[in-house]
């Protein structure tokens, strides 16, 4: 869609940015900068309108939320349906939203708009064969929406969309807290205290490390609020960004400055709501049928007396009942609808008086006047429907079962929505502060057990914090559980993002759907002005019947005039004075054509209605009469009808704009809960990492001790006391996520002393990269020792005849996994296509390019060259490469040899597409020393398999890129005593500077895996995940989607899972075919029943059009 530009400089620069961040898919900033240009009227309005309705529009396409979908389809349809030059796109999101909820409001309002557009297309001139598809889309969209609206049977019928609710996986008790519990234990009840105090400027620097200026700003703004209005909640608009003490002051603001409201110019045909006495009147009443001739008679002989009745709660014993089942059968079905619709504050005065009508007629005709009925109190009551015989309660009964208690707008769906929201603020635990307020206070409860109940008040109490924790228990750990749970808070919005972008886009659907519901007042309105209009233009039209009554009084008959020619000089007349262009001439031409042509409603066709007038000049007065009673009888009608429709719709408008203001509520407390919580967690495991460091110096001096005494070497027994100070220092996920293999080969390299934090390797990106420092580490010991055996003839001489062949068999096997897996990345077959080097050093066997360049020619897709070439590069790597039954290792050897292909003037192509060039970053909370360190590089990251499954079983319904976020917040660093830092132990920041096409994640797996948690573990993967939730430095949503895996099966053998032509099939070695699997879930099932554990995945930027 071409974007359309403002005529006001500043306000286009504005709208540009917009544009910029709606083409780059980042809609909440979009959002907000559009609610800044919301001053905007004119043409410019319409254009910014369009963007905003198209930003709705995508995001109802993109959720799968059902209630939350409809809130940004009602807000796109408001801001698509405030200009006619938007009618088609307004007529199609109507369309959609009638479609989601099945309903017959929205069909009609979108053949409205389509027939708008059509009117649109033949006046404005377009292009012909643009106007053509317009005209056919829209004619078919009218056809269809008509179709759904005739089969409507039972109108305003709601669908009830339920929400499936995931069940609770969560664990009573994460694996990933039982560290610290045993320590937790241990420590006496003084100190447990003394977590719970949180300095104010410990906080700050804290978050100014973590954060920056950023963080520091945001939190001396919370303390601030804080301090000054003594309480954690308020409302705030996120439209202008004010901020309210009240929800009151929040709903008078969005109604005074953000059209939340809709009054009409006039109040004086507002229709009200009846007193709550008339309520009461109708719900107790006791509904059964009077005599009414016996009751008549009463009050013709004996009216004094029956003004004395007594009445009780509107309704007086005194009148004479009959024993009649039909009607008062009849009569508690109205009684039934008139308490519904009191219960859903739809009844209006005009319904009452139009029941009450019905009574004045009738008793009329039996000589009883609406005096009378006055005197005796009937038109004060309910009870005067009972006078009714069963022909008017039909009709009145027939008349209230077309009046709706109910619209089908998905008004509900969008409260349900809102509630799902709103969750995220709501707080349990209470915060205070010092009489200073330079410490804050943590709800004691929090050492006792778990607080049920939500603090919706967010009321700051100042106490000394000696006294207020004097008396709490410490029992249980219940708090470290707390501190690691991060479930209830919205993980899109996170210190310090501004309080504004807080639900900022279903905010603002909220708030476009409340002013859809003011729209759709003003149209309500309008319409009943219409009919008033019309009904005055009847009653003139009517006067001047009467009026020809009276002259004729005095007049020959041959000189009287018929109704119908004095009606049509009328008309003449009018005509010959302002040509029928005031409202008022033409709705009485209108009138007048409908009463000479028997219509049964006003149809206001103004076009040739004088031609139809005098065609019915010679109408008889009795059916120009009787015609317009009838016509003014629909008009009544309707006009109360519109009245409960009005007010339906405002009852409508009320509960959107409270959920709304439910909305706008924040809680600074759910803004610094997280930052406070790692504050303290750091604390904890400071504390329990000292103590162990402690342990382990004075263990380590011991032992010297004793080697001093025994006299022994010191090297072999420093060896077995070796610890780490590292940079990524294992805290409370310790033991859930360690690699083993990088320990080791950490341990092979490491001195008796304890070991520097920039010499750490046990970060997860490094894994792939150390596996790729042994390799090499091999070839340049084999290159320095000219005597030690080649790596082929080691391999070989390592196994007998039948295990050679068997692992070699094995090595083919993955050697043709891994290399169809490659193949499969899109992103790799392009840069060989348009970047074909050739090798530049003789050690990269000549049979890798041979596959490489049969690859991209496509030539390799012949199964006989295929397998020839694969035989080729087997026999070559085994020549400069060990045998080796890991995948992983075969990978890492690939891409090592591969780095050799590349050019003077660019990177190797492994450095292009592969390689992710990371720097680890770590501000001490304490001592505030930042340590440089160099940049690494590593091919992806590993992850065991087990602490993916027990992070999804303690979590629930969390995504893969969240665990992977949750494996690396656990990574922390000691500050390096050794380079005079103070050996706190400080969480670590992972910067990206490169972010290549492909992303890989391996998997480690303890190979003894049941069905059930292998399943387990691939539906923690995901399809797609952002690696910018895993890295700074990157723009958000930087997609990454999985297109081929690697994974080994029970016997050892491995299969290659590729996604291809939207499916996933499944790859063997030496297969003939591939076997379809089908849906990411059918690849679950299918890795669980038969124990295939995926090993490597391969992801590639979803950018790239697949």
């Amino acid at each position: 869609m071409e974007l359309p530009t403002l005529g006001d400089a500043n306000s286009e620069k504005l709208f540009k940015r917009a544009k910029d961040f709606y083409s780059a898919k980042d809609y909440i900033n979009a959002l907000e900068i559009i609610e800044d240009l919301r001053f905007v009227q004119g043409n410019d309005r319409v254009f910014i309108n369009v963007v905003q309705g198209q930003i709705f529009k995508e995001l109802a396409e993109k959720t799968e939320n059902t209630d939350v979908k409809v809130a940004y389809l009602l807000g796109s349809v408001q801001c698509l349906s405030i200009a006619p030059g938007l009618s088609s796109l307004a007529a199609i999101s109507l369309f959609i939203l009638a479609q989601q909820l099945d309903s017959v409001v929205y069909y009609k309002k979108s053949v409205r708009k389509a027939k708008e557009a059509l009117y649109n297309l033949t006046v404005n001139l377009k292009d012909p064969e643009i106007t053509k598809r317009e005209q056919k889309g829209m004619l078919s969209m009218i056809e269809i929406a008509e179709s759904r609206i005739a089969e409507s049977k039972t109108p305003g019928v709601v669908k009830n969309w339920e929400q499936k609710e995931s069940g609770d996986t969560r664990k009573s008790e994460p694996d990933i807290i039982k560290g610290l519990m045993l320590y937790w234990a241990g420590l006496n009840v003084e100190i447990k205290r003394n977590f719970m105090k949180v300095s104010t400027a410990e906080l700050t620097s804290y978050v100014e490390g973590l954060c920056g200026s950023e963080g520091q700003d945001a939190l001396e703004k919370v303390l601030t609020f804080a301090r000054e209005e003594g309480k954690w909640r308020f409302w705030m608009c996120r439209s202008c960004s004010k901020k309210f003490s009240s929800a009151e002051e929040c709903k008078n603001h969005l109604e005074q400055e953000h059209r939340a409201k809709f009054l009409p110019n006039s109040t004086k045909h507002m229709p009200q709501r009846i007193s709550k006495v008339w309520s009461r009147k109708i719900s107790i009443g006791g509904w059964e049928p009077v005599d009414a001739a016996a009751a008549i008679e009463l009050i013709k002989n004996r009216l004094e007396d029956v003004k004395a009745f007594a009445y009780e709660n509107g309704w007086s014993k005194d009148w004479p009942l009959a024993v009649d089942e039909e009607r008062s059968k009849l009569l508690k079905e109205i009684q039934l609808l008139l308490v519904s619709f009191c219960d859903h504050k739809i009844l209006s005065c005009s319904v009452r008086d139009w029941v009450v009508h019905f009574l004045v007629n009738h008793l009329e005709k039996l000589e009883v006047s609406k005096h009378i009925l006055t005197d005796c109190r009937l038109v004060e009551t309910p009870q005067s429907i009972c006078f009714l015989e069963c022909c008017e309660l039909n009709q009145i009964l027939e008349f209230l079962k077309n009046i709706k208690c109910e619209r089908d707008d998905g008004t509900n769906l969008v409260c349900r929505a809102v509630d799902s929201f709103c969750g995220g603020t709501r707080v349990k635990e209470k915060i205070d502060f010092d009489p200073q307020f330079s410490v804050l206070l943590l709800d004691k409860r929090l050492l006792q057990c778990k607080i049920s109940r939500f603090d919706d008040e967010g009321t700051i109490n100042v106490f000394d914090p000696s006294v207020h924790y004097a008396n709490a228990h410490a029992q249980g750990g219940y708090i470290l559980s707390w501190l690691v749970d991060n479930s209830s808070e919205d993980e899109s919005f996170r210190f310090p993002t501004p309080v504004r972008m807080h639900n900022l886009d279903i905010w603002v659907a909220v708030l476009k759907a409340v002013q859809f519901a003011c729209w759709t007042l003003a149209t309500k309105y309008a319409n009943k002005w219409k009919l008033l209009d019309y009904d005055a233009a009847l009653t003139a039209a009517k006067n001047l019947c009467i009026s020809e009554d009276v002259r004729r009084r005095n007049l020959h008959k041959d000189q009287w005039n018929s109704y119908a020619s004095l009606l049509c000089d009328t008309c003449e007349e009018n005509l010959r004075r302002d040509a029928g262009k005031s409202l008022n001439s033409k709705l009485f031409l209108c009138a007048v054509q409908d009463v000479f042509k028997g219509a049964s409603f006003p149809i206001f066709d103004f076009l040739n209605c004088m031609t139809v007038i005098r065609e019915h000049k010679d109408l008889s007065d009795d059916i120009v009469m009787k015609s317009i009673d009838l016509l003014k009888l629909a008009v009544t009608n309707k006009v109360v009808r519109i009245d409960s429709k009005i007010l339906l719709v405002e009852s409508a408008r009320i509960n959107l704009l409270n959920n709304l203001t439910r909305l706008s509520v924040f809680d600074y407390r759910s803004y610094i809960l997280r930052p406070m919580k790692e504050l303290i967690l750091d604390g904890i495991i400071y504390m329990e990492n000292k103590a162990k460091l402690a342990a382990a110096e004075a263990e380590l001096i011991s032992e010297e001790k004793q080697e001093e005494e025994m006299k022994l070497p010191s090297k072999k027994k420093k060896n077995k006391t070796n610890k780490k100070n590292s940079t990524s220092m294992s805290s409370h996920l310790d033991k859930t996520f360690e690699h083993e293999h990088s320990v080791n080969f950490e341990l092979e390299s490491t001195s008796p002393s304890l070991k520097p934090a920039e010499e750490d390797t046990f970060s997860s990106e490094r894994g792939l990269l150390e596996m790729t420092s042994k390799t090499t580490n091999q070839e340049e010991t084999t290159k320095g020792d000219p005597m030690q055996s080649r790596p082929g003839e080691d391999s070989l001489s390592k196994y007998p005849c039948s295990a050679y062949e068997e692992a070699t068999t094995r090595y083919n096997s993955i050697l043709d996994m891994v290399l169809k897996a490659l193949c499969n990345l899109k992103v790799l077959k392009e840069d060989l296509v348009h970047n074909r080097q050739p090798f530049s050093d003789n050690q990269v066997p000549c049979a890798l390019r041979d596959f490489f360049s049969a690859f991209v020619s496509e030539q390799i897709e012949y199964e006989g060259l295929y397998s020839y070439i694969l035989s080729a590069l087997l026999a070559s790597l085994k020549e400069v490469h060990p045998m080796s039954n890991d995948a992983v290792e075969v990978v890492i050897a690939i891409l090592e040899f591969w780095q050799c292909w590349k050019s003077p003037q660019r990177e190797s192509l492994v450095t292009r597409l592969f390689t992710l060039e990371v720097y680890e970053r770590m501000q001490c909370s304490k001592c505030r020393k930042m340590p440089n360190y160099p940049e690494q590089r590593s091919y992806g990251i590993v992850i065991t398999a087990d602490s993916i499954r027990d992070l999804k079983c303690a979590f629930g319904n969390i995504k893969f890129g969240d665990i992977i976020k949750v494996i690396r917040m656990e990574d922390t660093m000691l500050c390096d005593i050794k380079t005079r830092g103070c050996g706190k132990a400080n969480f670590v920041r992972h910067t990206i500077s490169s972010c290549p096409p492909i992303f890989t994640i391996v998997l480690e797996w303890e190979k003894n895996e049941t069905e059930k948690e292998i399943s387990e573990t691939l539906k923690a993967l995901d399809w797609e995940i952002d690696i910018s939730r895993l890295y700074e430095g990157l723009e958000p949503n930087t997609n990454y989607r999985l297109v081929s895996v690697i994974g080994c099966g029970e016997e050892g053998e491995h299969i290659c899972m590729a996604y291809k032509k939207n499916r996933w099939v499944s790859l063997r070695h030496e297969a003939l075919t591939e076997e379809v699997v089908g849906i990411w879930k059918s690849v679950v099932r299918f890795c669980g029943e038969r124990r295939v554990r995926p090993e490597i995945l391969f992801y590639e930027a979803a950018l790239l059009d697949r």
